[in-house]
């Protein structure tokens, strides 16, 4: 007998073959089909009048059938057309189709034998007017003998799910159907320990999974959707809460005082004032590390805002309590950036910092010392990438773990970086802001500080949609000024198959042209690291008045007299890419600007760059990001741990998100351990979902 977890192949109708083709859209259960919801739903319960059917893009209309006239547009394209008459006019019904023209095939034949002259057709599909004439492209009909005849897919909503190569929609319609009648009964229901909230309905999870694939309205498959999310988000928030319970259940061992000794110091060789987010975040911080139990804090902070100077003195803390603190970034560019920026601020502390990268690493004398002085503590300081969490670095007593740019991180990464000490405490930093929905729910185990004020002095950049000769007159009179700039441009060298501008050949070409008068360098992600390092020093030391640079300047790179920035081919660029770039320039009171240059005038390429040039707020560009790319892409569901969600939606739910969020916690504390008999089902849907997760919600 066939259970909810019974592999698909076996349902009735499937087979091994079209099972491998499901298994690429997430089916591999009969389970699975049940949360396949429909990706739209197509609204035919309207018909309308031949007449006025050019008035909407898309329309449902019903008429007698008449005549059929074929054509070939091409040697491999057909087209045919079918009147279909009503009281009010006619149209035609086009079908498409390709043609071998070695083989006499008729690819009509079957649309010709249903379409019976004097019958009567439903059709649904894209209305246009070609030389007065009304055309319906054909999305979908179906064919009734007699004018009175009820249609099985017309008069009501039509589901549209995802498909893929070897599956049609009517295939994935008669499975749904089947395994609805067989098994939407047992699904799993927690609606009734979730009260009633706002004017979602309240609807077990049967009764919500058979109105989202079919409802009466499209209010009805609206209002089922958010009644599932409802459970949906309800189990994840239980089982964060729960995850980090069972932190607290195992106290560190390590204890802090803050003595002042090295804080002191450090905060007298800055030359600014700490802002008044950046106080918050220490004392946030501090409070974290002094409690009995292990760190877990999320540092988010728009590029600029101070982030590495707040990790500092959380560094700081663990060093003048005698352990051990490691910093980790992604690329060797940001390492080194962080190790040549806080080497520089602790210079006369006596506080030992090793910079531990694969180019470090690789000399065996220097390999040794470093691994030496990890193992005996005498190294207080450890940063690096991920060659910090190889099997063969040990530390002696390892305290704290500053993750940077966490999202660059795969979670094993991660769990690497926690395996190199007993209860550590974590500190995650990212200059991605990441909307509050999101992050309730992507982070909602963490503890979250934002940054959200730059330091003083800094003045907001502006940013301009540009013509090149403009953008290089512009910054030709930054650069008399005594000011410097940046080019940034997608590829390194020139591409056969991408006709895009590269940083080799523009930079020979610049150097030579418009930038004659200035020295012109060259950076990139194929050179060596030593040689990256030697070129940002001598553009920061003023050697050179332009750089011209791909995405390796995305982060990390501090150059305060660095006025302008041009991005060559904005258009290939996300909005965070984007915005990360914009973060290089601004980094001092002088007044910046970006200058964004683009081919392609697509509607997404405009309305990003639109986006870019209106407001230097991260976060609402990571909310408009959110909105243009959805939240699955942004969140990166695999790297985080969790399961996909099948209604919940990270835009429209944030509600629904903040309710779960806090009903979850009264569950959780009148039943820790949900052993009571009315939890039974939720405890099984967190095994279910989380069961070789629970350390992924922990790192984040």
């Amino acid at each position: 007998m066939l259970k909810l977890d019974s592999e698909i192949q076996f349902l009735k109708g499937v087979g091994s073959k079209r099972a491998q083709a499901l298994a690429k859209l997430g089916i591999k259960t009969a389970g699975d089909v049940l949360t396949f919801f429909p990706v739209q739903y197509q609204d035919r319960t309207k018909i309308i009048s031949i007449r006025d059917a050019y008035k909407c893009p898309q329309s449902c209309i019903f008429g007698k059938i008449g005549k059929t006239y074929e054509r070939r547009l091409s040697k491999g394209l057909c087209l045919l057309d079918i009147e279909v008459f009503d009281d009010t006019s006619m149209a035609y019904a086009r079908f498409f189709r390709k043609k071998n023209p070695y083989f006499n095939i008729d690819v009509f034949a079957i649309i010709k034998k249903t379409f019976e002259l004097g019958a009567f057709a439903y059709i649904y599909g894209d209305v246009k007017m070609e030389t007065g004439e009304t055309l319906i492209i054909v999305n979908d009909y179906e064919v009734v003998k007699n004018r009175n005849d009820k249609p099985l897919l017309f008069n009501k909503i039509i589901s549209v799910y995802p498909a893929t190569k070897g599956l049609n929609q009517k295939f994935i319609r008669e499975t749904v159907k089947t395994v609805l009648e067989s098994f939407c009964e047992v699904y799993p229901d927690i609606s009734s320990l979730i009260p009633n909230f706002n004017s979602i309905p309240k609807l077990n999870s049967s009764l919500a999974i058979q109105k989202i694939h079919y409802p009466n309205t499209l209010e009805d498959a609206e209002n089922a959707r958010r009644a599932f999310a409802l459970q949906e988000f309800f189990v994840l928030e239980s089982a964060i809460l729960l995850s980090r319970n069972s932190v607290k259940k195992n106290p560190k061992i390590q204890k802090y005082e803050i003595q002042k000794t090295l804080l002191t110091a450090f905060k007298n060789n800055l030359e600014f004032e700490f802002t008044k987010d950046q106080k918050k975040a220490i004392n946030d911080i501090f409070s974290d590390m002094q409690s009995i139990y292990p760190m877990n804090r999320m540092l988010m902070g728009d590029v600029g805002s101070g982030k590495t100077v707040v990790a500092l003195s959380a560094v700081l803390l663990v060093i003048e309590n005698g352990y051990q603190a490691m910093i980790v970034a992604p690329t060797e560019i940001l390492a080194e950036q962080h190790y040549l920026t806080i080497s520089n601020i602790l210079a006369g502390l006596n506080v030992e910092v090793v910079l531990a990268t694969s180019t470090t690493l690789k000399k065996k004398n220097e390999r040794e010392k470093i691994l030496a002085g990890f193992e005996s503590g005498d190294i207080k300081l450890a940063i690096g990438t991920h060659s910090l969490i190889e099997n063969r670095i040990k530390f002696k007593n390892l305290s704290l773990i500053v993750v940077d740019e966490q999202h660059r991180f795969g979670v094993m990464q991660k769990f690497a970086a926690l395996d190199k000490a007993q209860s550590p405490d974590i500190l995650m930093m990212t200059a991605t802001p990441i909307p509050r929905a999101l992050a309730m729910t992507v982070y909602g185990e963490m503890d979250m500080t934002t940054i959200t004020h730059l330091p003083p002095g800094r003045t907001s950049v502006k940013t301009y949609s540009s013509s090149e000769p403009l953008a290089y007159t512009s910054t030709i009179e930054e650069l008399k000024k005594g000011n410097q700039a940046y080019i940034v441009y997608p590829l390194i060298d020139e591409s056969d198959k991408l006709t895009l501008k590269s940083a080799v050949q523009e930079s020979e070409k610049l150097s030579q042209t418009w930038f004659k008068e200035f020295k012109v360098g060259l950076l990139h992600g194929k050179m060596k690291p030593l040689e990256k390092n030697e070129i940002m020093q001598k553009f920061k030391n003023k050697e050179f008045n332009v750089l011209i640079s791909t995405t390796v300047i995305e982060v990390g790179i501090d150059v305060p007299d660095a006025t302008v920035m041009i991005i060559q081919h904005a258009e290939r660029f996300g909005l965070p890419a984007l915005h990360q770039l914009r973060g290089r320039v601004g980094r001092s009171s002088k007044q910046s600007y970006v200058y964004l240059i683009a081919n392609s005038k697509s509607e997404n390429a405009c309305k990003r760059l639109s986006i870019i040039a209106s407001t230097n707020d991260g976060f609402k560009i990571a909310e408009e990001d959110l909105k243009m790319r959805g939240p699955g892409e942004l969140m990166g569901t695999v790297q985080h741990g969790f399961p996909e969600f099948k209604a919940g939606d990270l835009i429209k739910d944030t509600d629904i998100i903040e309710f779960t969020k806090s009903y979850a916690a009264k569950i959780i504390e009148e039943d820790p351990t949900l052993s009571k008999n009315e939890n039974v089902v939720l405890k099984r849907l967190i095994h279910k979902h989380f069961s070789n997760k629970t350390k992924l919600v922990n790192v984040g």
